[in-house]
């Protein structure tokens, strides 16, 4: 019995953690929302609070983590 509720806490850790997709969502000047996924925050600022200003230019009024 402990080894069966082991193994299902197990799978239950495993699924939780691999569906779990962050988004980083910047909320415009334009009113408009625009999401960013984790590989693009990376590869653009490293934190999606960088998001905020892009190319020197403060493009979006707040960023955070959804």
């Amino acid at each position: 019995m402990k080894k069966i509720f082991l193994t299902l806490s197990l799978i239950v850790l495993v699924t939780i953690l691999a569906g779990c997709q962050r988004t980083c969502v910047c909320y415009g000047y334009d009113e408009l929302e625009h999401r960013f996924s984790e590989e693009q925050v990376k590869n653009e600022g490293g934190s999606c609070q960088n998001m905020i200003i892009r190319a020197n230019t403060r493009f979006y009024s707040v960023c955070n983590w959804e």
